[in-house]
């Protein structure tokens, strides 16, 4: 009997765990779902993990220069303190040359937020049409020349079958370890 409660303990730990982390990262386009807790300028915000992100392949003006104010209150109604879906550049992760974390380094990102019920507006592109931004085409996964305003919802899985199987694995693997002790 003790061991039957030491199996289902583990299951339901590693289950609970599985949950959180499904919550905070989905397949598809979205690498990670946040709060935005600080807008910096056109370009560039914070998020609730205390990282910074850059939009991907785009560039506003600073806050202090011409139209800097415009395009920060621009992202500031739109983004602040909102849920935003982070698709995360797979080449280089982070703005500095290498691609890994330094400090002071922020992530390079497409940025969604929720539109209405079947959409997802796409940030960067948003920027642009509104004037806010221009191109800045880096040596990246994205293409901003292909970027759609509004992505379907039904587009982005919410759960793949992969994130399926590697739960499965991980809650077996935790069962056979705890087995063994």
């Amino acid at each position: 009997m003790g061991t039957m409660k030491r199996y289902l303990s583990v299951l339901v730990l590693a289950f609970i765990a599985l949950s959180a982390f499904s919550v905070a990262y989905c397949s598809g386009e979205f690498d990670a779902i946040t709060v935005v807790s600080w807008v910096t300028d056109g370009d560039t915000f914070d998020i609730t993990t205390e990282e910074t992100v850059r939009f991907a392949d785009i560039d506003a003006p600073e806050y202090y220069e011409k139209g800097g104010n415009a395009a920060t209150n621009y992202l500031n109604t739109t983004i602040y303190n909102k849920t935003v879906y982070l698709d995360i550049d797979d080449i280089y992760t982070y703005d500095e040359k290498n691609g890994e974390k330094g400090e002071g380094d922020r992530l390079v990102c497409v940025v969604y937020i929720e539109y209405n019920q079947t959409h997802y507006l796409n940030v960067n592109k948003a920027l642009l049409v509104a004037g806010h931004a221009e191109i800045d085409d880096f040596d990246n996964e994205f293409n901003p020349n292909n970027w759609s305003l509004y992505v379907l919802k039904e587009e982005i899985p919410e759960l793949s079958s992969i994130m399926l199987i590697t739960s499965f694995i991980i809650a077996t693997i935790s069962i056979i370890f705890v087995s063994r002790r």
